[in-house]
């Protein structure tokens, strides 16, 4: 199979994954949202902060730097196996330890037992992790892709039983666990192929993986940073119910992320890796990547703006109508914030790790009293607050990280990354506005998305055919 036809298997397989996930996880939201009270979702954005910036070293960036090297011994394969338990194993030991401190940082002691049950999830997850970058460094993604799914599934299952046995947060946390377990179970059982680490772990087989993986913890660290700290001011700044009030909406918006990005994420990493030599190759995926990243995500974030009472009503409850300005909001930042995605493939495929720290840790400088004074205003000055500081980064952010690792323009970027946007304005705004005198929410969300997909999809063949015909191949067999 050529290294085309196994790239378009992998998008196949990983937007399956995506959109089954996405599904789950909204039908699980739209539950859990009429069982559960804004304040739980506020206590489970605080863990949730605690538990991505601690995720960053699980692996100490391991399995990136395992992917992109093109040879890896057993000897190595086993001692970096070794490492990320050992490293799963250690940071379960540090939340479980300061999980008293990080509830006396957010002045709220219900967070120490939720972290110390969350906390189990490094371990586990440590465990199975490498089994699946074995099968994403291949390009083999359909039974990842399967491995996904089935994991997604257990999770939803077990988090509408525990909040319908009145379990409230504690219902977020258990889902959260049963997910990383299903996972870690199923990718032995069917993404190992008999592999088993050797009993040995030498540091010289992990020495030569800890430049590329040294620089890119760093990265993420701040780039973790950059991720969640309005979700960190918030819970200093914020009441739990407020938080909440603001983080739910901000997981729909994630949640389109989470169907769209990682498709482009995780398969163009390996593709740009493997074809790293080549920078006009280099450049046009990327630039594909992005058009395909913005084409797919603008009429998504775009509908949820211009429908985002309907959304509200529909997916979070009649009580979450206080959140339908922070959605519209948070969806303009969502669009925005997903074309920066791609790039974290084109530099983690070229080995430049190094250059996303620097951009990073300069963003990390502004963001912070940005959103610090933002949030002084509540939870909308703190949505105002981020989506003027990704309007003002977008240029810069190409002339730092894009412009000089694979020459692309100004021009070409601005049209991969916003085209698509205007295309999706253009279909939907009108519609919405003829079909404002149907007033049941549901009715006149249905009629919209009728009639706008339709829409889109033919302007997108007149203005945007590249994004059609590869659409098209990704659909054919």
């Amino acid at each position: 199979m050529t290294l085309k036809h196994r790239t378009f298997s992998a998008v196949r397989w990983t937007t399956s994954v995506a959109v089954v996930r996405t599904l789950l996880q909204l039908a699980q939201m739209a539950v859990l949202a009429r069982l559960l009270a804004p304040e739980d979702y506020g206590l489970m954005a605080m863990v949730a902060v605690v538990l991505g910036f601690a995720t960053v070293f699980t692996d100490l960036g391991l399995n990136s730097a395992y992917v992109q090297r093109q040879e890896v011994t057993p000897e190595q394969r086993s001692s970096l196996f070794w490492l990320n338990v050992a490293m799963g194993g250690g940071l379960t030991l540090l939340v479980l330890a300061c999980s008293p401190l990080i509830a006396a940082f957010f002045g709220d002691a219900r967070l120490t037992p939720l972290l110390m049950l969350a906390s189990i999830t490094f371990v586990v997850t440590a465990l199975g992790q490498q089994v699946k970058m074995t099968a994403e460094k291949a390009l083999d993604f359909q039974p990842v892709a399967l491995v996904e799914i089935i994991a997604a599934v257990v999770a939803f299952v077990a988090a509408v039983v525990a909040a319908y046995a009145s379990w409230g947060v504690y219902a977020l946390i258990l889902g959260a666990i049963m997910s990383a377990a299903g996972g870690t179970v199923l990718a032995w059982l069917f993404l190992s192929h008999g592999w088993r680490p050797m009993w040995r772990f030498k540091w010289a087989d992990v020495r030569s993986f800890l430049g590329f993986g040294g620089a890119l913890v760093a990265n993420n660290i701040v780039n973790e940073f950059n991720r969640s700290i309005d979700l960190l001011l918030g819970g200093r700044m914020l009441a739990a119910s407020a938080l909440g009030l603001y983080s739910l909406p901000r997981q729909v918006v994630f949640q389109i992320q989470g169907l769209v990005n990682p498709i482009i994420t995780r398969v163009g990493f390996p593709l740009i890796a493997q074809v790293q030599a080549d920078i006009p190759r280099v450049r046009s995926i990327y630039l594909k990547t992005l058009n395909m990243t913005s084409a797919t995500n603008a009429p998504l974030y775009v509908g949820i703006a211009f429908f985002a009472p309907e959304v509200v009503s529909i997916v979070l409850g009649d009580k979450w109508l206080a959140a339908i300005d922070l959605l519209r909001l948070l969806a303009i930042w969502g669009f925005l914030r997903s074309t920066g995605n791609p790039v974290g493939s084109l530099l983690l495929g070229m080995g430049r790790a190094d250059l996303a720290l620097k951009w990073n840790l300069a963003m990390l400088c502004i963001v912070v009293p940005v959103l610090w004074m933002g949030s002084h205003y509540g939870t909308l000055g703190l949505a105002w607050s981020l989506l003027g500081f990704t309007v003002v980064t977008f240029i810069p952010g190409w002339y730092v990280m894009v412009r000089p690792i694979c020459n692309a323009g100004l021009l070409e970027y601005s049209v991969a990354a916003l085209r698509p946007l205007l295309i999706a304005v253009m279909a939907i705004a009108p519609v919405y506005f003829i079909t404002l005198p149907i007033t049941n929410v549901f009715l006149h969300m249905s009629v919209g998305v009728l009639i706008s997909a339709p829409l889109y999809l033919g302007l997108s063949f007149l203005l945007n055919r590249e994004w059609f015909v590869a659409m098209r191949q990704l659909a054919s067999p």
